[in-house]
């Protein structure tokens, strides 16, 4: 789960000029709490902001938590239960890994995320029993389609899409992109981003998985992968964390669904490389869930991911476990 969405940071190291009639173009703004950055070959250098602002426009709309007239806010408000075509690819996804993963993944967590302050709305009181009350809530079992509304067994469950919103607004821009004839693009939303085509070197884009560390170092990356035609999403908790004014406690922002508790485990950071980004956020979210050992074996079941795990050992020391092909992408490691 993310707040804010401050995660991993993952960012384009190459670019330049090439000999063709395409010219690199960088649109970078603001959109859901966070940052985006896309660049694209584009011919004469004609630029598509409009398109990018269009996307961003409607994911907004349907998907913001943040947003009181948004078709994600009316249904936990139950004002309305109408959904439409982004809420219900996303929703269908979201189930989709929920039960992939056995719940690791769980679009329902909202209260309990709020509840320890990563979420859209915080819930002062900790109380043992207003926790207990929340879990009642959570489960993506209690909640199905029909037609295009939204049925939910227990009236205060709340969908909270944040940890695979981004992916799937990128997922949406690269859409768009290819059905003007851009295939040559580099697009990224909140650190999570998918590479097509070549950057303007005409080589494969480049792309820095940040070290695990609570402040960006000097030399700050972890590894630099060369991207074909892929998605790549990263998660962690090193960054994104709330300190008990009362004890000190520190507690992370990735939530475990079953037990409604901050998780405690020795893996530091997931990057998930994929055919979606969509897919790819989610699953890294899922992944630091999980655990290590759950997730190493989550990941050889699926020849279809890519995935880097940095996590650290008895003694304190940062340990990795990578497939092969993220091997294979590969240009610098730093472990």
């Amino acid at each position: 789960m993310k707040q804010l969405f401050y995660f991993l940071s993952i960012f384009i190291i190459s670019c330049g000029t090439n000999s063709s009639d395409k010219v690199l173009v960088s649109n970078y703004g603001y959109t859901q709490g966070t940052t985006y950055s896309i660049r694209y070959m584009s011919p004469k250098g004609e630029n598509h902001q409009k398109i990018i602002d269009e996307v961003l426009l409607k994911v907004d709309h349907s998907l913001s938590t943040y947003k009181e007239a948004s078709v994600i806010s009316k249904i936990n408000n139950n004002e309305s239960m109408q959904t439409d075509s982004l809420f219900i690819d996303v929703f269908e996804m979201a189930v989709k890994i929920a039960k992939e993963t056995d719940g690791a993944f769980d679009p329902t967590i909202a209260p309990i995320v709020n509840f320890w302050g990563f979420g859209f709305e915080e819930i002062q009181n900790k109380d043992e029993k207003v926790h207990a009350a929340l879990m009642e809530t959570v489960g993506y079992e209690n909640l199905s389609l029909k037609d295009c509304l939204l049925v939910k067994t227990h009236p205060k469950t709340q969908l909270d899409f944040n940890a695979i919103a981004q992916g799937y607004t990128v997922d949406l821009i690269a859409q768009e992109l290819q059905k003007i004839g851009i295939h040559d693009y580099m697009i990224e939303v909140g650190g999570e981003l998918i590479c097509n085509g070549l950057n303007a070197e005409g080589q494969l884009w480049r792309i820095g998985i940040d070290k695990p560390t609570e402040k960006i170092e000097e030399k700050r990356f972890q590894a630099i992968i060369e991207v074909d035609n892929k998605a790549v999403a990263s998660s962690g908790n090193y960054r994104n964390f709330n300190v008990d004014e009362k004890n000190g406690e520190k507690y992370v922002h990735t939530i475990q669904p079953k037990s409604g508790k901050p998780i405690q485990s020795n893996l530091l950071s997931v990057t998930i490389v994929s055919e979606s980004c969509i897919e790819a956020d989610a699953y890294a979210t899922a992944c630091m869930v999980m655990g290590l050992e759950e997730s190493i074996t989550f990941i050889d079941k699926k020849p279809e991911l890519e995935a880097l795990l940095i996590y650290s050992g008895p003694k304190g020391q940062w340990l990795k476990y990578q497939t092969e092909g993220f091997t294979e992408m590969c240009i610098y490691q730093d472990l």
